[in-house]
């Protein structure tokens, strides 16, 4: 019997949405303008990712290595049906945080599973 990755996924998902609520990932865009050289910068919308996010959660300290993962680092766990991206913000409790990494379990046929998302202040 091969694995069933739609259960694990309505699984994670039920969990996530549990204990989460709903948060917003932001890239922030620009006006545009000109760059140092003089060339047009075409402006840039923000982009914006809703979705359900878990509270913060705090790494073990076998897993803190104090150069990819710091004592101060956080991860959550997202649902949406696109990934944000490293370099976007999200604001949780209150205070900013910037996804450094982002990890996530996908079957063979592209079925997303979680995705675990690295923030630092």
């Amino acid at each position: 019997m091969s694995f069933d990755y739609n259960k694990a996924r309505a699984t994670a998902k039920k969990l996530i949405e549990k204990f989460g609520q709903p948060g917003i990932f932001v890239k922030k865009g620009n006006s545009g303008g000109y760059d140092s050289s003089g060339n047009v910068i075409a402006p840039q919308p923000d982009v914006t990712i809703s979705g359900t996010v878990t509270p913060l959660l705090r790494y073990k300290q076998s897993e803190i290595d104090g150069e990819s993962v710091l004592s101060t680092d956080s991860y959550v766990f997202f649902h949406s049906s696109t990934a944000p991206a490293i370099g976007m913000m999200i604001t949780i409790n209150s205070q900013q945080f910037r996804v450094i990494d982002l990890k996530t379990l996908d079957s063979v046929d592209d079925i997303n599973i979680y995705r675990k998302l690295q923030l630092r202040k």
